[in-house]
């Protein structure tokens, strides 16, 4: 039986595993705003669907302009993309055919892109027993032999970020071998007093930061990303970005979600409070779940269940799940939930004590 790639596609999900959707299903496998969209794109929705009968702007340029202020860089330092996917692949464009390197167990289109480009990858594991960190020697030690070396930040599937004065060692390091580092930053707007790179590309040439538009403001079928990186970088990534890669709908969407702060203030607040009380039951029950400071974690699997055995079980009760088979040193002993509404986590909470008690 082989399951999907990613997450967020409950039916495809339910049709590899057998089962059939016969009750509401709660898709713990998205890791979008648990919250919704803002209500700000609600109320002018009607006004942007005229974008979708338009050519848009090719350029998107009041996107990258607000984008670029958003950020305190130029307007010459950002990309908008077809979601962050687009960044990938456009990023991985760069390094055809050269070796690179990938912190692990992390995102999978971080490979698919690199393969699809000829890359040799350099498979470099994060520690299980200290928290998901990583091994910073290793890292710098890794630097002189490969052109790039990808990390996702905070980390998916674990929501582990790494402490900043290790981060600025590796920049540094990094700008010493001249190695580009690539840092996807997508779920870094659900992190409470985050530590972001943005602002780093005005000084930093080797630095390349990913960005998505579609978690926080839950616009995931829109496709919005972009990319941050010096003006030489992102003119070489336009040389490869398809003609009117960015939708009006979506040029629109990211105008309107980039005001909302109060909106963003407001999730952070709520998922760490979620997160948290979500972890520690785990916890107390004896689960092993990821120190996450994002909207999803990592949990073991109770070891009176085997893997695909407690992923059949959930879904029997309603819960979706990401599989972590194809996450690279996880081999299925974990799975991944996403910090869902607090009836949600309830109802996730309350399905898991379940399977326990039948197990005992």
């Amino acid at each position: 039986m082989s399951l999907p790639t990613h997450g967020a596609n409950p039916a495809t999900f339910l049709q590899a595993i057998g089962k059939k959707n016969t009750k509401q299903m709660i898709d713990f496998s998205v890791n979008t705003n648990p919250l919704g969209a803002p209500k700000t794109l609600h109320e002018k929705w009607n006004d942007m669907k005229e974008f979708a009968f338009l050519y848009p702007d090719p350029e998107a340029a009041s996107l990258t302009e607000k984008i670029a202020d958003h950020h305190q860089v130029t307007s010459e330092e950002v990309l908008p993309t077809n979601g962050a996917a687009e960044a990938f692949f456009l990023v991985a464009s760069l390094f055809s055919s050269q070796k690179v390197a990938i912190l692990q167990p992390t995102f999978v289109e971080y490979e698919q892109a690199s393969h699809a480009f000829g890359c040799k990858i350099v498979h470099i594991p994060l520690d299980a027993d200290n928290g998901w960190n990583w091994d910073i020697k290793r890292l710098k030690d890794v630097l002189p032999t490969v052109s790039a070396l990808w990390i996702c930040h905070p980390n998916n599937p674990t929501g582990v970020t790494y402490q900043a004065e290790q981060w600025i060692e590796l920049i540094e390091a990094a700008k010493k071998e001249k190695t580009y580092l690539i840092i996807d930053e997508a779920f870094i707007d659900f992190v409470d007093s985050h530590f972001s790179f943005d602002s780093f590309v005005r000084t930093y040439s080797h630095l390349i930061v990913v960005r998505s538009m579609t978690k926080m403001f839950n616009i995931a079928g829109i496709r919005l990303g972009y990319v941050l990186a010096n003006s030489s970088l992102i003119k070489q990534l336009k040389i490869s970005q398809p003609p009117w890669s960015v939708n009006g709908i979506a040029q629109r969407a990211g105008t309107i979600c980039l005001n909302e702060t109060a909106f963003v203030k407001q999730t952070v607040s709520y998922i760490k409070k979620e997160r948290e009380r979500v972890l520690q039951q785990l916890s107390d029950w004896g689960f092993s779940v990821s120190p996450s400071v994002t909207n999803y974690y990592i949990c073991s699997v109770p070891k009176e269940w085997e893997s695909r055995e407690w992923l059949m079980y959930l879904a029997e009760n309603g819960i979706v799940a990401r599989h972590t088979e194809n996450f690279l040193f996880l081999k299925g002993k974990y799975l991944r939930f996403a910090v869902k509404t607090k009836q949600e986590n309830d109802v996730l909470l309350a399905v898991i004590r379940k399977g326990l008690d039948e197990r005992c």
